[in-house]
């Protein structure tokens, strides 16, 4: 009897240890790398976001515009009273005709720099400006817009002999330049190149391409450039370029992997700034089971974030 006990229970501790072989076998299988599988999601970029406007008088690029739309100004102390008094009534005159924009002076570090110096004048490379004596000095090209960070006018003098109108043309003609504007081949248009009359006008399309541009909410837009990875059966490694195609930094970035439906992990990116991206490097990421056939990368999935477009945070991987 104590024999035949013996070899009953020798059987079932060999049954055991055969099934704790093939669960440890089987949980090893799931576990350990497989055969490489790269991958490469292609992204669609963003496009500019002002797509109707009139561009009667063109811009040097599309959709050329401050991030804001109370823009500072500093008028150099070199400027005599008439000057500063003409190009205040300019500042004024374009903030009244547009409505959704204003000015305001400020002591430094002024969006619009406006001197009277003929040392300015020498000291300011020529390449700063986009035309004649005022121009955008500074711009961020991004995918949606090309944000002007400085402008800055001229007023040292008359350079092309123009007479003088009650209405400061020559200054308002200078400022379209720092917001982009071309000159015009139009005659009666305050944008052609000479002042030969005093009854040029500021051009309605010009004061509609304003509104246009000055009535979007400045926002971010975060979108993929680009994603490429291996998933290696369990496990996946991938890279990450991430862009802000908006015109204001994007601040507090969350990605968030899921398999499937489940929320792998959340990812605390840093600050991208408008126009930049970062590149974000992940290696070993453990899946659900290496046999997960959908990865989805998402920017800001509790939409924290307001954007312009909240349709291209979304990235899907799907595996055969």
């Amino acid at each position: 009897m104590i024999n035949k006990r013996g070899g009953a229970l020798n059987i079932i501790l060999i049954l055991i240890l055969l099934v704790g072989l093939l669960i440890g076998g089987y949980f090893l299988y799931l576990n350990i790398p497989g055969n490489p599988e790269s991958f490469k999601i292609n992204v669609e970029k963003p496009k500019l976001e002002i797509g109707n406007l009139s561009y009667e008088v063109k811009q040097f690029y599309p959709n050329m515009k401050f991030n804001h739309n109370s823009i500072s100004y500093k008028i150099d102390s070199a400027c005599s009273e008439k000057k500063k008094s003409r190009m205040i009534e300019a500042f004024d005159e374009l903030s009244d005709k547009v409505g959704v924009i204003n000015f305001y002076p400020v002591f430094e570090n002024p969006d619009i720099d406006v001197s009277c110096s003929e040392d300015e004048k020498l000291s300011v490379e020529e390449d700063y400006f986009v035309a004649g004596e005022g121009g955008a000095k500074e711009i961020i090209q991004t995918e949606r817009y090309n944000v002007i960070t400085q402008g800055i006018i001229l007023l040292y003098g008359n350079p092309h002999k123009f007479y003088e109108c009650e209405w400061p043309n020559i200054e308002l003609h200078e400022l379209l330049h720092v917001f982009g504007f071309q000159h015009s081949k139009d005659e009666n248009s305050l944008m052609y190149p000479y002042l030969k009359s005093c009854d040029q006008k500021l051009d309605n399309c010009i004061i509609n391409d304003l509104k246009k541009l000055y009535s979007q909410e400045n926002l971010a837009d975060l979108y993929f450039e680009n994603i490429h990875g291996v998933k290696k059966g369990r496990y996946l490694d991938f890279n990450i370029s991430i862009k802000n195609s908006g015109v204001v930094d994007a601040k507090k970035i969350i990605l968030s992997i899921f398999d499937s439906d489940k929320r792998l992990k959340d990812f605390e990116l840093n600050n991208i700034s408008f126009g930049a991206g970062i590149n974000f490097y992940v290696e070993n990421l453990k899946l659900k089971s290496r046999n997960s056939k959908s990865i989805k990368f998402i920017i800001d999935v509790d939409d924290l974030i307001k954007e312009i477009d909240e349709e291209n945070n979304n990235a899907e991987l799907k595996f055969e």
